[in-house]
């Protein structure tokens, strides 16, 4: 029997997703868990993986979003009747893509100076609409100032982005959590100094990377032990309280907004460990090459705006979660230890959490842990 292949829900609030690319053809021969296309959603471009092995068809054009639940493809067994559907489809595609490609050839066919091609870009103009008067037709920039002048009242003095694919579902992810949540924000400063001497050891002892961003995930890892609530979500009026620890971390994608990699049971793993997990999973969120499993079932999230020079932010949380951290910049600055005053590697941490269920003092007994473990890192080498 033929097995449809729908667009996966990947959290509560999507809604649909967007074929990026597909990894195989139609008539193309897949094995089980083979990545058969990516698809866009608003926390990363996933591959979805063939269920079962057969021969594969596609049931939706390349850039088309699609809602959860609908078919994007299909995988006949051996000895199954391929309907005359699936060959129409392709001949759907083949003329979707040569329509594509007359259309980059036309573009590609106008001749305009570079100066022309700059000004044309900062006005928002077409240049396939443009006169060139130049040699051969060549479009000059004083035809641009002419185009300019005589349609002065169509040309757009902005850029305009539909609301729509993954910055739709972002703009309603973020406003939900701060509707439905009694968020708040604590902060205190946290000393790195230590634990940025102990990671210059650990580098030059082991002769491999650590990551400062790894010891904020043990520590949160390690604090979620003795504080669990700030691991849990609130649902249908009950608190859920996970027992597992996966850490979602934020990493920035170029014109894509962020995108939350989960580390799965991260208390278990060591500060090696976790750096090579981070690694490998940054890289991947960046080449479009996380998997569906990769980005689901976090029970908390950090943000590292410090990375990005930032010293201080108030993050919302990623519901279903009740807790969120962002991380500000390590910058060395004068501070009193000891009534001396001496210069320290500090940064803040700034802890949002669900207020609903989630008291002051848990909450800050929490972030005052992680702070503790970070000023002692030692403690979370052993750990």
């Amino acid at each position: 029997m033929p097995v449809k292949i729908v667009m996966p829900q990947l959290d509560l609030f999507m809604t649909e997703g967007t074929i990026v690319e597909w990894l195989k053809q139609n008539g193309d021969l897949v094995g089980e868990k083979e990545p058969i296309a990516v698809i866009e959603t608003i926390k990363a471009a996933v591959e979805v993986e063939a269920p079962t092995s057969g021969t594969f068809y596609q049931q939706r054009l390349l850039g088309t979003s699609v809602p959860v639940g609908a078919i994007i493809a299909t995988i006949f067994q051996t000895g199954e009747v391929i309907p005359s559907t699936m060959d129409a489809m392709t001949e759907q595609q083949i003329e979707e893509k040569s329509i594509q490609k007359g259309k980059k050839e036309r573009e590609r066919r106008v001749l305009a100076s570079p100066l022309a091609k700059k000004i044309a870009k900062i006005h928002n103009i077409d240049l396939q609409q443009v006169t060139g008067t130049g040699r051969n037709g060549v479009i000059t920039k004083s035809d641009i100032f002419s185009y300019i002048e005589n349609n002065r009242e169509n040309i757009r003095e902005e850029d305009i982005i539909p609301l729509t694919g993954w910055r739709k579902t972002m703009a309603d992810r973020m406003l939900h959590s701060v509707q439905t949540m009694a968020q708040l924000t604590t902060v205190t400063e946290t000393d790195f100094t230590l634990l940025i001497e102990l990671r210059k050891q650990l580098i030059s002892k082991e002769k491999s990377q650590l990551s400062i961003t790894a010891f904020i995930v043990k520590a949160v890892a390690e604090a979620l032990k003795e504080y669990p609530l700030l691991n849990s979500s609130l649902r249908d009026g009950k608190i859920f309280i996970k027992k597992i620890r996966n850490i979602g971390v934020a990493v920035a994608r170029e014109k894509q907004g962020l995108i939350v990699p989960v580390i799965r049971h991260a208390d278990e793993k060591n500060i090696f460990e976790l750096t090579q997990l981070l690694t490998d999973m940054v890289n991947r969120a960046r080449e479009k090459k996380l998997s569906i499993k990769d980005i689901t079932d976090g029970t908390f999230t950090i943000t590292n705006v410090g990375m990005l020079g930032v010293t201080f932010n108030t993050p919302i949380i990623n519901p279903p979660e009740s807790a969120i951290l962002g991380v500000g910049a390590i910058i060395k600055r004068p501070v009193v230890v000891d009534n001396k005053i001496t210069i320290r590697s500090i940064a803040y941490l700034c802890l949002s959490y669900d207020h609903r269920f989630i008291d002051g003092t848990p909450a800050i007994q929490f972030l005052q842990k992680i702070k503790q473990l970070l000023q002692n890192p030692h403690s979370l080498i052993i750990n």
